[in-house]
């Protein structure tokens, strides 16, 4: 159960939301967490107090946003299942999903349709925003650069979770105030008003943030971080880099690319300062890689590791695409059949994914590909990457991933070819094809055709297909079947009726009356 079911109706003040906040920094279970024994709860005034209060509730809203996204495993659903490559073995919800029938009537997709969770997490960025000032009156090891790099994280999560929003949902209201009590009843702001806000908010914040946290001898916010190093913090906190990566996407979802592109540049030019680095398949598919914690290579990501106790059986992409030999589940929930890899990875001598010169299948991608459901296991984290499977409970530890430097490329290739610039655009793609032993493409390969189909090959597992879909059907633009789907807002969820019932401002997407 997780811990946003609390907020379901909203009846919750901020002094419960503080609690929520402090249980879920220390890694208190759901059912711990539900069982709040009256008698311990304190006084709202003093919970903005000292420099303990701000780290709880900054550390808070980012294990809001992760509870967000791994509820109901939203983060796939959302993004990988919808016209997807992946076929449903027997749950009839997910094949709803990747048929695009949101509205049949199964929990799961009532769950993910209520963008509930999402307010939660901007409430409670609100709320650290508008309180967390009081601390510097309280506490003198509450500087002002510490409040002013907290509050601008907080401004980059308000800006991520309404990007994310409007991918999901479109027009959706606009809180740029923390509320007690029960939700607001306001009206949904329009998508490009919501997308301009985001913007403003990371590009603000972006100016304030590091490019790393906890780093000893940094020019801007030296030494320990709330008493950690990079270690520590490395992926796990939105930079400015991280920031920029989140610009790039929101520039791109409005057909900016020129803005996309200058975004991406200040991404790729200071990776490195970032810890960042480009991953080789043979990293990104380990037990103990790429997707093993949270590092610095990853952009942005929220962590569930076995380390830190944080580890869970869902919220995982593994949950939905393991099954024996690799853990005790005997079927995957979804699966990709051999005809459907075969036509992804339609190049010879492809790391992901190639059948060599006798005829043998080689690829770190997929388990068992002779077999009737071939497995995805690209990503594998079981436990802590290494000792396997907890008896007949399988527990995973992999994050929640948003971008990574090959991620941020393709983009970048998209963003060129775009604007026109074609040469520049073929020689930022065939860089990376060449990370995964492909050869370069002539120059007269329909670019964004072959960006789109590196970004499902590379991307695969990681929440982008759905996203890629609809801008690679707006720039080519020759699907009338698609362009009705956008024209009708097809393209979005529908809203829970639980949100539309609580607030007569809220109308049902047209697509979905």
């Amino acid at each position: 159960m997780n811990p946003l079911n609390i907020m379901k109706n909203f009846k919750i003040n901020k002094l419960v939301l503080m609690l929520l906040i402090i249980g879920l920094v220390s890694n208190t279970s759901c059912k711990k967490l539900l069982d709040v024994d009256a008698s311990n709860l304190v006084n709202e005034e003093n919970t903005w107090s000292s420099i303990t209060d701000t780290r709880a509730a900054l550390l808070g809203t980012y294990g809001l946003l992760r509870a967000a996204l791994a509820d109901n495993n939203a983060h796939w659903v959302y993004g990988e299942l919808r016209a997807s490559s992946f076929e449903a073995s027997s749950r009839r919800d997910l094949q709803a999903v990747i048929e695009g029938n949101l509205n049949a009537p199964y929990a799961l997709l009532q769950d993910v349709s209520n963008w509930r969770r999402f307010y939660a997490v901007i409430n409670s960025a609100n709320l650290f925003i508008e309180r967390s000032g009081e601390v510097l009156e309280k506490d003198p090891q509450y500087t002002n650069l510490n409040h002013d790099i907290d509050v601008a994280q907080m401004r980059a999560i308000k800006g991520f979770a309404y990007f994310y929003m409007v991918r999901i949902w479109g027009d959706v209201p606009l809180w740029t105030k923390s509320y007690d009590g029960a939700f607001p009843k306001l009206p949904r702001s329009e998508a490009k008003a919501v997308l301009n806000y985001a913007e403003n908010e990371l590009r603000e914040a972006s100016k304030v943030l590091p490019i790393r946290y906890g780093i000893p001898n940094a020019a801007y916010l030296p030494g320990l971080y709330y008493g950690y190093d990079n270690t520590r913090w490395d992926g796990t906190l939105i930079t400015s880099v991280a920031a920029n990566a989140m610009l790039a996407h929101i520039a791109a979802l409005d057909n900016r690319y020129l803005d996309a592109s200058v975004y991406i540049d200040f991404v790729i030019n200071n990776a490195s300062q970032a810890g960042m680095v480009y991953t080789a398949v043979s990293d990104l598919t380990r037990i103990d890689g790429f997707f093993l914690n949270v590092k610095a290579s990853q952009m942005f990501a929220l962590g569930m590791s076995w380390n830190r106790g944080e580890s869970s059986t869902s919220g995982h992409i593994e949950d939905l695409t393991l099954a024996a030999p690799l853990v005790s589940k005997p079927v995957p929930d979804i699966f990709m059949s051999a005809s459907s890899i075969l036509e992804m990875f339609n190049e010879p001598k492809d790391q992901r994914f190639n059948i060599n010169a006798n005829g043998e299948v080689v690829t770190p991608y997929f388990t068992d590909f002779m077999g009737l459901r071939p497995i995805f296991s690209k990503i594998k984290i079981i436990r802590d990457g290494i000792s396997g499977t907890n008896g007949s409970l399988p527990i995973y530890s992999s994050p929640i991933v948003f971008s990574r430097l090959e991620e941020i490329t393709l983009l970048k290739a998209e963003a060129l070819a775009v604007l026109g610039e074609t040469e520049n655009a073929l020689t930022t793609l065939n860089d990376l094809r060449y990370k995964r032993n492909l050869p370069d493409l002539p120059s007269d390969a329909d670019l964004i055709d072959e960006i789109f189909k590196e970004r499902k090959r590379e991307l695969l597992g990681e929440g982008w297909s759905w996203y890629d879909l609809v801008r690679y059907k707006r720039i080519k633009n020759n699907d009338a079947a698609f362009n009705n789907l956008i024209a009708t807002s097809g393209i979005y969820w529908p809203i829970a009726q639980d949100v539309i019932i609580s607030n007569p401002e809220v109308q049902q997407n047209p697509y979905w009356k």
